[in-house]
């Protein structure tokens, strides 16, 4: 049976269950924010944590880093830092946090060993850790680069497979830029009450989404690609080696 990916893309009805998440938490802070400002204000909660000092961003990191074991959403947590400490220095304690977070996965995932990833992956499990152990990088960006994308199963998918940790904990940041920067500038821009921002952001955060999408499917089906192609080096040099090696007799003087 082929492995080749299949060259049809994803209809109107997929594309409509992908955003439609995104487009209702947008949505729902949005109208928080309208109907009760005061609850998203970032000089009031600026004031609020300032008693706090540097425990505050302390605290954030370190719940962003234990952030896998709780289940919630990275890109609430994103939205939150840029709501409560800005865009830059949101962003660089995301970054951090999400670092960290990457580290908590690796570990507990080399701990767990391969059988429960292979219950949460399926049918996708041979594919992801030939990947992991050849390609850790782009195996962690595109685990990151799309919020669609169940990123903690794929990085511990990819961590129980063998994966080194540091390509793929760069990868994972490389990929977990663009979408941090966007959302902790929502978050910044609705904190501020700055509508044209906040309407730019969230667009960026939906261009972001879908470009992600576009870039980690081609990522994937280039894996596959080259995942074939040594498959099928493999195939022709263990085919070349049963061949008997054909011994010329001497001719008689």
């Amino acid at each position: 049976m082929s492995m080749r990916p299949r060259a049809k893309g994803l209809g109107p009805g997929a594309w409509l269950k992908l955003l439609l998440p995104v487009g209702v938490s947008i949505g729902l802070l949005v109208s928080l924010r309208v109907w009760g400002p005061q609850y998203l204000d970032q000089a009031w909660l600026s004031g609020q944590l300032r008693p706090l000092g540097a425990l505050a961003p302390v605290a954030f990191i370190l719940l962003l880093a234990l952030r896998p074991v709780t289940l919630l959403p990275g890109q609430l947590f994103t939205a939150v830092g840029g709501l409560l400490f800005g865009m830059v220095l949101g962003t660089v304690y995301v970054l951090v946090g999400s670092v960290l977070a990457t580290g908590l996965i690796h570990l507990l995932a080399r701990r767990l060993g391969r059988k429960p990833m292979k219950r949460l992956v399926g049918a996708n499990h041979a594919a992801i850790q030939r990947a992991a152990r050849e390609h850790g990088f782009q195996l962690g960006f595109l685990a990151c680069v799309n919020s669609v994308i169940p990123a903690d199963v794929l990085l511990a998918t990819a961590a129980a497979s063998g994966a080194r940790f540091r390509p793929l904990a760069l990868g994972a940041l490389v990929g977990t830029v663009p979408g941090t920067v966007l959302t902790t500038w929502f978050g910044s821009s609705l904190g501020q009450g700055m509508p044209l921002a906040t309407a730019v952001s969230a667009t960026g955060m939906v261009v972001s989404m879908v470009l992600g999408l576009v870039l980690g499917r081609r990522l994937m089906r280039e894996l596959r690609i080259s995942r074939e192609s040594d498959e099928l080096a493999e195939t022709e040099e263990r085919q070349q080696a049963s061949r008997p090696t054909r011994t010329e007799t001497p001719r008689p003087v």
